[in-house]
């Protein structure tokens, strides 16, 4: 067979084809050139498929065989792994760094510089029990001192619902991710169905996949048809090919967000590994201990202080009155299936309460919890319910408390604390309305939490009736008064003693609170800075494969443009030679 004109012709025209189709790959690499999440792409030549003649297979030109991302995925799997680790220090040092600000005692104006100033106004005033002027300027620094712990718990509640608003927010964003990879493994399924490789799609889904796993912690591998599965940590699906299996995000009896697995609801914040979703956690663990501490310290600072001072005689000769008042936290579970609402009144202060505990003076700040064991009837007297001291764990005596069978009104339940055995006490002292007129009665199952610190540092204030500073009780003894100041000497000399939790001072315990938090926020800090370390070196690696270099596709544009040009040339050649057959014919 002989191989004439025709043969150079189509092998030119190949050529050509070939060098247009790499200018244009190159073209594509340059506009994508400062796109992060671009891979430089590259064209593979291979020689056409040879043709018979007589002198042998002669060759037919070249063809672009396949164009591919230059991608290692082994690296990449690495980056993301980082990635993950950098997401969960950041976002822990973020909410620990809001907690750290709210404990900041580097001036005049923290809680340890008022608490010091509190208690040196008791001091003061034992020195001069009828002093007017140390009666007030008491009265001023217990004001200060309640509006600190006010700010401060205001502060860490605040810090508290943006952590969560960040969480459930993380929670919707996994699941629109989880939907646009789906919808990418479609795409790329579609397009690869022939051949080739959908490479600008498959870049798409890497970038999806890292703000995934900044998001929390995934594994993930690809099928043969391309089809990327994603798990998180113990194998739950994410994405499985395009089938995507959703978190759900859902709030405890405390009204912390959760996130949970599928339709079948299987709590996984375990299993969230890191990512911004775990650190989020653990700020908001964190904080909550704080929280739980500052009012843990708070109420004993109510309990000491009301304790002592509900004993005392003031100016005018009065006694039983507390030195601080806060809200006492009344609270019905998220989960409960009825919609009672709930209020706690105390109308006598000589009533007996529960288990010896006086809760109009304070003189126990545990918590406690209300569980019904049987659907509640409307105006029934039957005690379907059990009272538990969460704090202690103990069940309280049926004895100590009952249903008001005298007066039930329609959708109420109202449960005395007195001394039931004193019918002098009825329809005073301690009780709490159960109300439920425009909702469910409640259920078997539903829970009702009374918690005496739990809203401690966030509602302290001075007793209104100590704006009047004769108010202030610091004698032991009404017929010495004013001058006896054992009360106010055995208020100053709180500070020196083990009162919160039994084993720390106040000081100590604020002391050892703020270290905790400084503790845990610089760790945080300090492992952010080295995961920010190795997550730019790793991108700097990935980048040296798969960026896009400027200098290096000018070179092969010019490399390109000149093998277009010669094959352009011999087209042209190849032109004029069969031109000058046809002349000869």
């Amino acid at each position: 067979m002989v191989v004439g004109l025709s043969n150079a012709l189509n092998t030119a025209k190949a050529g050509m084809m070939a060098n247009m189709t790499s200018i244009d790959i190159i073209g594509h690499n340059i506009a994508n050139a400062n796109n992060p999440d671009y891979r430089r792409q590259v064209g593979y030549l291979e020689t056409t498929n040879p043709i018979p003649s007589n002198l042998g297979p002669r060759g037919t030109g070249v063809q672009v065989s396949r164009i591919e991302s230059l991608y290692d995925r082994f690296l990449f799997r690495q980056v993301s792994y980082e990635n993950s680790n950098q997401g969960m220090w950041e976002s822990l040092a973020d909410g620990l760094d809001s907690v750290e600000r709210v404990f900041n005692d580097l001036n005049d104006n923290g809680l340890a510089a008022q608490m010091a100033e509190f208690w040196g106004a008791w001091e003061d005033l034992a020195n001069q029990p009828a002093g007017g002027i140390e009666r007030a300027t008491l009265t001023g620094k217990s004001q200060v001192l309640s509006a600190t712990f006010n700010s401060m718990g205001d502060d860490l509640d605040f810090q508290r619902q943006v952590l969560n608003d960040y969480f459930d927010k993380g929670v919707s964003d996994i699941n629109q991710l989880a939907d646009s990879l789906s919808a990418m493994n479609q795409g790329i399924l579609e397009t690869e169905v022939n051949g080739g490789q959908a490479n600008d799609l498959r870049d798409k889904r890497l970038a999806l996949i890292s703000e995934l796993s900044n998001l929390v912690d995934i594994d993930y591998n690809e099928d043969n048809s391309g089809q990327l599965n994603i798990m998180l940590q113990g194998g739950k699906p994410l994405v499985l090919g395009q089938e995507v299996f959703h978190l759900q995000s859902k709030l405890d009896d405390q009204g912390d967000f959760h996130a949970y697995f599928g339709s079948e609801g299987i709590a996984i914040d375990d299993l969230l590994g890191s990512g911004k979703m775990k650190g989020w956690i653990d700020a908001r663990s964190e904080l909550v201990q704080a929280q739980d501490d500052l009012n843990r310290m708070s109420s004993a600072l109510i309990f000491g202080v009301n304790q002592a001072h509900f004993q005392g005689y003031n100016l005018d000769g009065e006694t039983a009155l507390t030195f601080f008042d806060h809200r006492i936290g009344l609270m019905a579970g998220q989960e409960n299936s009825g919609d009672t609402t709930i209020s706690f009144h105390a109308d006598s202060t000589s009533a007996e309460a529960p288990e010896g505990i006086a809760w109009a003076t304070l003189a126990n700040y545990d918590d406690f919890e209300i569980r019904f064991t049987e659907d509640y009837v409307d105006g029934s007297a039957a005690k379907n319910f059990v009272i538990v001291n969460t704090t202690t764990g103990v069940e309280l005596d049926e004895d100590s408390y009952s249903v008001d069978d005298a007066v039930i009104p329609d959708g109420q339940l109202i449960i005395n604390f007195n001394d039931t055995s004193d019918t002098s006490l009825a329809g005073k002292g301690y009780h709490l309305e159960l109300d439920f007129v425009s909702g469910t009665a409640p259920q078997a199952g539903d829970t009702f939490t009374l918690s005496f610190g739990a809203h401690a540092a966030r509602t302290v204030v001075v007793n209104q009736e100590l704006e009047n500073p004769d108010k202030i009780a610091i004698s032991d003894n009404y017929f010495e008064v004013p001058g006896n100041n054992k009360i106010a000497l055995e208020i100053a000399q709180l500070q020196h003693q083990q009162v919160v939790n039994g084993r720390y001072t106040y000081n100590e315990f604020y002391t050892s609170l703020i270290s905790r938090v400084g503790s845990a926020s610089y760790t945080a800090q300090s492992r952010q800075s080295q995961s920010k370390m190795v997550l730019e070196q790793l991108n700097i690696r990935e980048e040296s494969v798969s960026g896009v270099s400027i200098d290096e596709e000018m070179t092969n544009l010019i490399k390109f443009q000149q093998s277009y040009q010669a094959t352009a040339r011999m087209v042209t050649t190849i032109d004029e030679l069969m031109q000058i057959l046809n002349d000869m014919l």
